[in-house]
């Protein structure tokens, strides 16, 4: 491709943060200035990227990514974006992308409201922009610890922090910071806890849910509540599950508390969060009005962890070796012991099942399930035969296996 047919690739970027800052941030004052900067510079073959609402702590940006297909398929010429935080604030992969990325593919980039330019060596500021690149990533960690603290703040008050709130609530139409039960899905959620107060397992008030055709919170969720994109609207299930089941039973939200801090990010540039200790919870206790009493709360708790048991310290329960290391072909799930004792026979009776061949699940497995005995059998000719091979056979195996 000739230099003059190359993309002048004109890159914007506004986060939640920075929509508070008004009309200066937005994605169309960018546009104006990235547009009226290439025509006065004479830069031709403008094409817009853009991420509307994306932290520039994250480079997983679909924007983004599409441009820097673009520049690894050697189509662009120049990227310019209004300033160094636009393209991001995690100084360390906006220096990589600046410093190693755009030159390896003889990409010009300009940063216009930082007065840099990668190859204008009247660019006073280029030495300075790992500088101006960390305090990019500082103001992203204050703001950051800064959103924490309000959530704090709100959470202690009974303000609802997200969008799609606790399935069973809504929020006041005459109060937005605060939680009323919904008409329509408050009954399903004390239904949910009369049956475990009862004794029903959460695997079969999952069923019962199901046979009498109600919605599940997510799917609920998807056709009437939330705003989801089409990716996340296809993931919502058309039935219940126990774990669905489980997490409501054991949700503090229904008796009127807000909780805080079950989980936290492992760091403002990771989307990874790690579960925090019971203890260090916080809970604000009479934020909003009750679904259930907590008496049923109670016995349903009760009842929970009432069937829990670690079978594996008794000497009679049959042990695994394939615990961890075999798997279903089909969907690649672990496979489990299953089977039962007939007339005093263990080994006869005892099979590896996929952990999805379930009814109470989306898209079972069709299934796999193996004599226990059977595998071993399998096991136990393949080391036959492995035993049988010779010293340089063996180790041409074992580098085989490896790089597998």
């Amino acid at each position: 491709m000739l230099q003059t047919d190359k993309i002048t690739a004109l890159y914007c970027r506004l986060s939640q943060e920075d929509m508070q800052a008004g009309e200066s941030e937005s994605i169309q004052n960018q546009k104006l200035i990235l547009q009226k900067y290439a025509d006065e510079h004479h830069f031709f073959n403008t094409r817009f990227f853009v991420d509307d609402g994306f932290s520039g702590v994250s480079f997983e940006r679909e924007g983004l990514q599409a441009m820097l297909h673009e520049v690894e398929a050697g189509n662009v010429a120049t990227v310019i974006t209004k300033d160094l935080s636009r393209l991001g604030r995690n100084y360390l992969k906006t220096g990589e992308l600046i410093e190693i990325v755009f030159p390896e593919y003889e990409v010009r980039y300009i940063a216009i409201n930082d007065n840099y330019d990668t190859i204008d060596p009247n660019s006073v500021n280029n030495d300075f922009a790992g500088i101006k690149n960390w305090f990019n990533e500082f103001y992203a960690r204050d703001t950051s610890r800064k959103i924490r603290a309000v959530q704090k703040a709100k959470g202690e008050r009974g303000v609802p922090l997200t969008v799609n709130v606790p399935y069973g609530y809504v929020k006041d139409p005459r109060n937005k910071n605060r939680l009323v039960p919904d008409e329509e899905t408050a009954p399903i959620i004390q239904r949910i806890f009369e049956a475990a107060a009862n004794g029903d397992s959460s695997r079969k008030i999952a069923m019962d849910l199901n046979s009498d055709g109600i919605m599940p919170p997510l799917k609920y969720k998807v056709l009437y509540k939330g705003n989801f994109s089409e990716d996340g609207a296809a993931r919502a299930s058309d039935l219940w599950n126990y774990t669905t089941v489980k997490r409501i039973l054991k949700n503090p939200v229904y008796l009127g508390h807000t909780l805080l801090g079950k989980s936290k990010k492992v760091s403002v540039k990771s989307k990874k969060k790690l579960n925090v200790p019971k203890e260090q919870w916080a809970v604000t206790e009479n934020t909003h009005e009750p679904i259930v009493t907590q008496e049923v709360f109670d016995l349903a708790q009760f009842n929970l962890g009432k069937g829990t048991f670690d079978f594996r310290q008794y000497d009679h329960v049959r042990r695994s070796i394939f615990s961890g290391i075999a798997f279903c072909a089909q969907c690649g799930h672990a496979l489990c012991s299953c089977g039962t004792v007939y007339k005093g026979e263990r080994e006869k009776y005892w099979y590896l099942s996929c952990n999805r061949h379930r009814p109470d699940i989306t898209d079972p497995c069709a299934g796999v399930r193996i004599k226990y005995s059977d595998i071993l059998e399998v096991v136990r000719q393949d080391l036959n035969s492995l035993i049988c091979l010779s010293s340089e056979e063996k180790e041409t195996v074992a580098r085989e296996a490896m790089q597998r």
